[in-house]
C-alpha cells in the first residue's frame, strides 16, 4: 500500500496559504501511484465557508482516494458542521484490501488543544477488533500523540494522549498518521510507526523549514517512510515490524536499579506511611544496586518535610540519586533540596553503568523546563565511556494514561528526540502518578507511579519499578508498595536497531 500524507494546508488564508506548494505537492502526486492520500487536518486556514467550498474544489480534481482529517483551524467559527457538509464524516473506518484506516476527530469547537472522546475511543476499539484479520492498521488524528521536536512550546497537546497511545500500542497498531505542529517527525514506538508531518502549504513553518509532505510505503513486514520537502531535500527511514519472540535466556544480570517517585513525605495524611515503610523493607530484600527517586520528594519545601524525609532516607544503606519536583524546591525547597539530598543534576557511574539527572522542576509550578543551554549540558554530561547510559527527571517525555496532558514540560518534543537520537538506553520519569514503560526506537521509557502518596491512578495501588539490566535484555517491573506483589511492564531486547536508511 502506498500513501500519500499531506497536513495542515490552511486553505483560504491571505497570509497563510501558499497555494503555489499545495499545487507543487500535488502536481508531484501525479507522477506517482498512491492507494490513498490522507489529510491530517487543517484543511482551511479559519473554518470559513468560502475556504471550504475551495478545498472542495481543490480535493475534487484529485483522481485518488483520500480520506481528509478536521484540525483545530478547520473547528473555528463552528467550521465542523461546514467541513462536514463540504469535506465528509468527521469519523469513519476505511477498509482497503489488506488495509483499515480508522480516523479519529481530536478537534474541539474554537480551541488549539485536542480531544479524543469516549464515543471515539469505542469506535477505535470495535474497529481494531472488527478489523483484526487486516494485515495493516492505521489510525489518521490531527493532533500529534507524541511530542514534536522543534515546534515550540509543547501546549497544544492532546488532552488524553495517553489514553489514545495505550489503545494503539495494546491493538499493534502498525501506522498513527498526525499533523498539526508543522514539523515533520517520525518514531517507532514498541511495534508503531507514528508519522507526523509538516506543513504541506502553511506560510507558518517551523525553524527555517520549508513545506514537505510524506510519502509511505506499506507491507506486513515493512514501513518505508519518505519525508519530501519542496526544495527537493528528502529524508527516508525504514521500519521493519519486530517479530514477538520469548525470551529464555537474558544472560547474566549486570544492574538492579529501583525506580521511586512522588513518596510526599511528610506529618499529612498525603503521606501513606504504611505503605512506604512496607516499601522500604521490600526494597531492602532486592537489594539493588541504586535507587532512583523521581521527584516528590516532599510533599512540601518546608524544613519540617525535609527533616523527616532525611530520617527515612538515610536508613537505606545502598546508593540513592534523586531529581526534584516542583513541589521539591517550592518554598524554601530551592535551599533545601541541595542541602539535605546534594546537586541538582545527580550522576551515579559503576563500571559500564551511567545514571545522569537532569532536573526539569520550575519554582511554585507544576510545568517543567529543560531548555536549549541545560539539553546541551546533559548531552556533554552523557558523551562518556559507559556502555550502558540511563536519564532521570521528574517530567515525562511520554504522555501518561489515565491523566489528562498538560504539556508538563514545555520542551518534551526536543528532549525526547535528543535522547533518542543520542541512543540514551533508559530514560526515567516521574509525574502523574501512573506506572508506563514503552520503547522508542533505541530507548526504553518508563514512569513511576506514586510509591507512597494517596495521589495515584493506578488500579495496582501505590507502586515502585525494578529495572533489571541484563547482558542482553531489560526487564521493567512494577511492585506493589504495601503488599510486594510484582507484575512485568515490560522486557526489551538491549541494543536493537531500528533499520534507519
Amino acid at each position: 500500500m502506498k500513501i500519500l500524507h499531506i497536513s495542515d494546508t490552511h486553505i483560504g488564508g491571505a497570509l497563510d496559504f501558499c497555494e503555489e506548494a499545495l499545487e507543487k505537492t500535488l502536481k508531484q502526486a501525479e507522477q506517482e501511484s498512491y492507494d490513498l492520500i490522507i489529510h491530517s487536518g487543517d484543511l482551511t486556514q479559519g473554518g470559513r465557508r468560502e475556504q471550504f467550498i475551495q478545498a472542495k474544489e481543490i480535493l475534487s480534481d484529485i483522481d485518488i482516494p483520500y480520506i481528509a482529517l478536521a484540525g483545530n483551524h478547520d473547528a473555528r467559527s463552528g467550521g465542523l458542521s461546514l467541513f462536514e457538509e463540504y469535506i465528509g464524516p468527521l469519523n469513519g473506518v476505511r477498509e482497503l484490501g489488506d488495509a483499515v484506516v480508522i480516523y479519529v476527530n481530536s478537534a474541539v469547537d474554537d480551541k488549539d488543544q485536542g480531544r479524543v472522546g469516549m464515543v471515539k475511543f469505542n469506535l477505535m476499539r470495535k474497529a481494531l477488533n472488527d478489523c483484526s484479520e487486516k494485515l495493516i492498521k492505521i489510525i489518521a488524528i490531527h493532533h500529534h500523540v507524541i511530542p514534536i521536536p522543534m515546534a515550540g512550546r509543547e501546549r497544544n497537546v492532546l488532552y488524553n494522549a495517553g489514553d489514545m497511545l495505550d489503545i494503539i500500542l495494546k491493538e499493534d497498531v502498525d501506522l498513527v498518521l498526525s499533523g498539526h505542529r508543522h514539523y515533520p517527525n517520525i518514531y517507532q514506538i514498541e511495534n508503531t510507526v507514528f508519522i507526523n508531518a509538516g506543513t504541506t502549504s502553511a506560510t507558518k513553518t517551523r525553524c527555517g523549514d520549508v513545506n514537505s509532505y510524506n510519502i509511505i510505503d506499506i507491507d506486513q513486514k515493512t514501513r518505508k517512510v519518505r519525508t519530501i520537502r519542496i526544495d527537493g531535500k528528502t529524508q527516508s527511514y525504514s521500519f521493519p515490524k519486530r517479530e514477538k519472540r520469548v525470551f529464555s535466556d537474558f544472560g547474566e544480570r549486570k544492574f538492579r536499579a529501583v525506580q521511586i517517585a512522588n513518596t510526599l513525605i511528610s506529618d499529612s495524611r498525603a503521606f501513606l506511611r504504611r505503605n512506604f515503610v512496607n516499601a522500604m523493607d521490600t526494597i531492602k530484600k532486592l537489594e539493588p544496586d541504586l535507587m532512583v527517586h523521581c521527584g516528590g520528594v516532599v510533599k512540601e519545601g518546608i524544613a519540617k518535610d525535609y527533616d523527616e524525609a532525611v530520617n527515612y532516607m538515610t536508613e537505606l544503606k545502598f546508593p540513592i540519586v534523586y531529581t526534584p519536583a516542583g513541589r521539591d524546591i517550592n518554598y524554601l525547597g530551592y535551599y533545601l533540596f541541595p542541602t539535605y539530598f546534594g546537586d541538582i543534576d545527580q550522576r551515579f557511574s559503576k563500571g559500564e553503568i551511567l545514571f545522569q539527572g537532569v532536573s526539569s522542576a520550575q519554582y511554585d509550578s507544576q510545568e517543567g523546563i529543560v531548555g536549549p543551554s541545560q539539553r546541551k549540558v546533559l548531552l556533554r554530561k552523557l558523551n562518556s565511556p559507559e556502555d550502558f547510559k540511563a536519564v532521570f527527571i521528574h517530567h515525562n517525555v511520554l504522555p501518561i494514561p489515565h491523566s489528562r496532558e498538560k504539556g508538563l514540560l514545555e520542551d518534551s518534543g526536543d528532549l525526547l528526540r535528543e535522547l533518542v537520537d543520542s541512543q540514551i538506553d533508559l530514560v526515567l520519569t516521574g509525574t502523574s502518578s501512573h506506572p508506563f514503560a514503552a520503547r522508542v526506537e533505541n530507548s526504553i521509557v518508563v514512569n513511576a507511579n506514586s510509591l507512597s502518596s494517596m495521589y495515584q491512578r493506578s488500579i495496582f495501588g501505590n507502586s515502585f519499578n525494578i529495572i533489571d539490566i541484563y547482558e542482553g535484555a531489560v526487564a521493567v517491573f512494577e511492585v506493589n508498595s504495601l503488599w510486594g506483589r510484582r507484575r512485568l511492564l515490560g522486557i526489551w531486547e538491549r541494543n536493537e536497531k531500528t533499520g534507519h536508511l
